[in-house]
């Protein structure tokens, strides 16, 4: 499903061809952490840290969303048609994955985002709904990366390990073997 944001005029604007959410776009956010282990050793102060590489970034859309009597929509209706929105499964019966076009996201390296999270608050004397979407990172590029590196690392290492087992040949029995070889050439 194609998710776009268009940040200049506030809207969300969702599918194809594109409808807009209802609601105001209040801000995108988008934030990834390094995946590490820590452990820490007897004996020693601190801990060693192995780091695993980035893990699936995570995004966040928030919204606000208000009484609009033009369209006969109280906020409420908004926040039920958001919710039928992102509450909805694929034709597979599987989750809907999001496919954003945004630059940001786009600096980001995603490429498709599974919906992961949806709140709303409603504060006392304001006749509005703040909204916040929240997706993650879907089959990353970085992991993908991160799999072929680690694959290419343990290619080497076998190869490494293969060739440190084979039979060494020292210079002089190298010089022998070709003597040897030159012998029975000329027969």
């Amino acid at each position: 499903m194609i998710l776009s944001v268009d940040t200049e005029n506030g809207l969300i604007l969702i599918g194809s061809p594109p409808k807009a959410l209802p609601g105001i776009l209040d801000s995108v956010e988008i934030g990834g952490a390094l995946s590490m282990e820590s452990s820490s050793m007897q004996g020693s102060s601190g801990a060693t840290r192995t780091v695993h590489g980035w893990g699936d970034a995570d995004l966040s859309i928030s919204l606000t969303l208000i009484d609009d009597p033009g369209k006969g929509m109280s906020r409420y209706d908004s926040l039920a048609k958001v919710t039928g929105v992102f509450k909805k499964v694929a034709d597979d019966g599987g989750p809907e994955l999001y496919v954003l076009q945004h630059p940001m996201v786009s600096a980001w390296g995603i490429r498709k985002l599974l919906f992961s999270d949806l709140k709303s608050v409603e504060s006392r004397g304001k006749q509005k709904i703040k909204i916040n979407l929240q997706f993650v990172e879907h089959e990353s590029t970085v992991a993908a990366t991160q799999q072929r590196q680690t694959q290419a690392a343990t290619a080497q290492a076998d190869a490494t390990e293969a060739a440190v087992q084979e039979p060494r040949v020292s210079a002089q029995m190298q010089r022998r073997l070709s003597a040897m070889e030159a012998r029975l050439e000329q027969f």
